[in-house]
């Protein structure tokens, strides 16, 4: 699923977009690099381009992963969070103050940060209630849910999931322990709710069933 719901990577391919998309210049990434920290003195936009990077808070040995970004998602380096690629890729990056100028000058793109800025809110709200009203079980129900209806292939009366996320990552961002994910991921094959299919693949028989499971009855 996409982190905003939008995909700048085909709004930049725009022809009225041209003046916006020359600001930007692409950044390589390697796997499992810190690209950005809180401390860091850029203040910058930046668009993924290739490739996924995660975006996390961290305490002492803590890690809590906010958002998992994906080709066209943006963000901005000033947000107070470590930034870190997930995979080898590029980011197309430029400074604030050309993207506030496109902003006046651009009213597409400026429509278009709206948008992009309303699903971010959206997924923040997402993430703190979960946090607070929700138990780690539910959370990852909610979050296998979520991912099954947006991005799940149909596959006789279920959906086929490929999480692209390692256990570990996927504890990150459940706020978790990786044995404890681990330990509650095994808990749903064993109640049918799904069933393993290969490294981060799962077949979801019932939606339905996950969602009551979930306490997302649609009934």
């Amino acid at each position: 699923m996409k982190f905003t719901g939008v995909n700048l990577l085909d709004e930049l391919e725009r022809r009225e977009m041209a003046d916006l998309r020359a600001v930007f210049r692409g950044r390589s990434v390697a796997k499992g690099e810190v690209v950005f920290r809180p401390d860091g003195a850029e203040d910058l936009v930046f668009v993924v381009a290739k490739g996924r990077v995660r975006v996390y808070l961290a305490y002492e040995d803590k890690e809590f992963t906010l958002a998992i970004l994906n080709p066209g998602d943006p963000y901005s380096t000033h947000s107070g969070c470590y930034i870190q690629a997930l995979e080898d890729g590029e980011l197309l990056v430029t400074d604030v103050r050309s993207v506030k100028r496109c902003m006046a000058e651009i009213p597409l793109f400026t429509r278009t940060m709206v948008r992009v800025l309303g699903h971010i809110l959206r997924n923040s709200f997402s993430i703190i209630g979960g946090l607070a009203f929700k138990d780690i079980y539910n959370r990852l129900m909610d979050y296998i849910l979520s991912e099954a209806r947006s991005s799940g292939t149909p596959e006789g009366g279920g959906r086929l999931l490929s999480l692209n996320l390692t256990i570990e990552q996927l504890s990150q961002l459940m706020g978790a322990t990786r044995q404890t994910v681990s330990t509650l991921l095994n808990d749903m094959e064993r109640a049918g709710l799904m069933e393993k299919r290969g490294r981060g693949v799962y077949f979801i028989p019932d939606l339905d069933a996950l969602a009551k499971a979930a306490g997302d009855d649609p009934k």
